[in-house]
């Protein structure tokens, strides 16, 4: 599968189809990657910026499980628990998950 992603999940970017875009988990001990299989209700563990409320997340919606815990992909680049950055391991960063 072949698909150009921008930061709204729609699907179309201005970068062309070569742009090399990937997510890295540093500390990957623990965590899952799911793809949300249906409308149940289930929420991100955390609340987006100014919110006093945990987002849905909706059915085809890839994230991220700790346990009992689950988090959008937005929420966990947010909160540094993933990174764009390929060479997160050359320059240390947080030690632990949140």
């Amino acid at each position: 599968m072949n698909a150009e992603f921008n930061n709204n999940g729609q699907g179309e970017t201005d970068e062309p189809a070569s742009a090399d875009f990937r997510l890295y988990l540093p500390y990957s001990d623990g965590w899952t990657a799911h793809v949300k299989p249906d409308s149940s209700k289930e929420y991100c563990s955390f609340r987006q910026p100014g919110d006093e409320f945990f987002h849905l997340l909706v059915k085809g919606e890839i994230y991220l499980a700790f346990g009992d815990e689950r988090y959008c992909l937005s929420c966990a680049y947010r909160h540094e628990i993933i990174t764009t950055n390929r060479l997160y391991w050359q320059k240390g960063g947080r030690s632990e998950p949140v």
